[in-house]
């Protein structure tokens, strides 16, 4: 699998690291959203990029 274009996405972490694992969340331009474990391979988001942006559980943070 190719890595994703990540260009001018917004990233997002889980708020409370232990409970979710951790990782990256990203939402790109189009809305669609990617997910990277710290030590994986990135996929395809389960997670709707309204839902990153506006929900306690990540924070946005730099890239």
């Amino acid at each position: 699998m190719d890595k994703p274009d990540l260009t001018g996405a917004t990233v997002h972490e889980a708020a409370d690291k232990l409970s979710l694992g951790g990782g990256r969340w990203y939402v790109l331009p189009d809305d669609t959203t990617d997910y990277q474990p710290f030590d994986g391979t990135p996929r395809p988001a389960l997670v709707a990029a309204s839902t990153l942006r506006d929900m306690s559980t990540w924070t946005e943070v730099s890239n």
